[in-house]
């Protein structure tokens, strides 16, 4: 046994830090997470990688993009696959890459290999890079003396996601330039330029329609209170950045969200795809199905989705089928529960998983293609509507006034 000190993140969302004794960092990382925190940062203490140094090497240092990683598991899979020791591929991979804090987990992950621990152990040791999946997964291809193919598995794994995660942020890339860049125009209308006409229609004392007055008066607010409006909305940004940790108000959000006839389904699909092909590889990678539910729940963003697979891992306990968990959640579409009572009735579940997966994530495509296709002219139309109105309400002073001269 050894004492091991971790930094977590509590239930409550608190950063908490202590000990634990265990005989290695994977049993502790278990022990942790079976009490409900998620650890961010486990070692043994004094050790130059452990948890004082990583907080002290924090500081300005680089993070590790996706890409990165997704080199590293795939350099580290031809080279075992080929026959190169862990301990050489770990090193040649560390001398081939050029973000020193890859480089420096990575002589972290030989040194630990060169002590006597497994790869799964050391990749643990650095939750911040590796998430608890990848150690899971390489712990099963080590067991069944599958490694090359576990890290390909992994690999594939992490590479759906990450691409996934990057068509819907290109997807939204631009309507929300296009959102930022009117909101900045309507502002800079409403704030500075519509109050220069109210001078000018007060000297010339014309009648007023009620369009002009009420944009006037939207101008003339938004003019005066403008330093109160600015700090409210970073106000508003700021403490929507911080809710977005609390799961009380996430999960009321994404229960409003999912009433929406467009952002609903895509919702569904989104997290459908990844619970189903997380599950499927996790089963096929030889996990019990409690460890498979427990890993999936862990690794999904939305806490609504998170807190299923936490019942449906104690309901499998209790000895009820998959099928019955599913059945009648609104969390997935209808077809998946049909679909897994056939895998179960066959003994093909993980494949099943695995095609529910990857219709989904066609799915999902679909659905962003579509609701781009719907937000696109939607906020063309607003923004041309609003710079209409106000144009408007400029205008037709003028021609009163214009027709009153002739």
């Amino acid at each position: 046994m050894a004492t091991m000190v971790y930094k977590a993140r509590g239930t409550n969302g608190k950063i908490v830090r202590g000990k634990i004794e265990a005989s290695s960092a994977q049993e502790a990382l278990t022990r942790l997470r079976r009490s409900g925190v998620q650890v961010l940062a486990i070692d043994k203490p004094g050790r130059v990688s452990g948890l004082v140094g990583a907080q002290a090497r924090t500081l300005g240092r680089k993070r590790v993009k996706m890409r990165e990683l997704l080199w590293t598991l795939s350099q580290m899979q031809l080279m075992v696959r080929a026959g190169t020791s862990l301990d050489d591929a770990l090193k040649i991979t560390s001398d081939s890459t050029d973000n020193p804090t890859l480089k420096g987990v990575l002589e972290d992950l030989q040194n630990r290999v060169n002590q006597g621990e497994s790869l799964s152990e050391a990749l643990a040791a650095h939750p911040e890079v590796f998430d608890p999946i990848v150690s899971r997964i390489i712990s099963a291809g080590e067991a069944s003396g599958t490694l090359p193919k576990m890290l390909g598995t992994v690999h594939d794994l992490l590479e759906r996601s990450y691409e996934t995660r990057r068509m819907i942020i290109g997807a939204l890339l631009y309507p929300a330039i296009l959102v930022s860049v009117a909101g900045i125009a309507l502002a800079v209308m409403f704030i500075w330029v519509l109050p220069r006409f109210v001078k000018v229609f007060n000297d010339v004392g014309a009648e007023l329609p009620g369009i002009t007055i009420a944009v006037l008066a939207i101008s003339g607010f938004l003019s005066k209170y403008k330093v109160v409006i600015f700090l409210l909305v970073a106000g508003g940004l700021v403490m929507g950045w911080r809710l977005r940790k609390n799961v009380e108000v996430v999960s009321k959000v994404t229960r409003f969200l999912m009433g929406i006839p467009v952002i609903g389904p895509l919702i569904r699909t989104a997290n459908t795809a990844r619970a189903m092909e997380l599950m499927g590889t996790l089963w096929r990678a030889g996990l019990p199905i409690t460890e498979v539910t427990r890993l999936t729940g862990a690794t999904m963003r939305n806490p609504l989705y998170e807190a299923f697979f936490k019942d449906l891992r104690q309901q499998l306990v209790d000895g009820k089928p998959l099928t019955s968990v599913f059945l009648g959640c609104d969390l997935f579409p209808k077809s998946v529960a049909p679909l897994i009572r056939t895998g179960e009735t066959t003994g093909n579940t993980p494949e099943v998983l695995q095609s529910l997966a990857q219709f989904h994530d066609k799915e999902t495509r679909e659905h962003i293609k579509t609701m781009i296709s719907l937000l696109e002219p939607a906020i063309i139309v607003v923004m041309a509507g609003a710079v209409g109105v106000i144009a408007l309400s400029v205008v037709l002073p003028l021609f009163r006034l214009s027709s009153a001269v002739h």
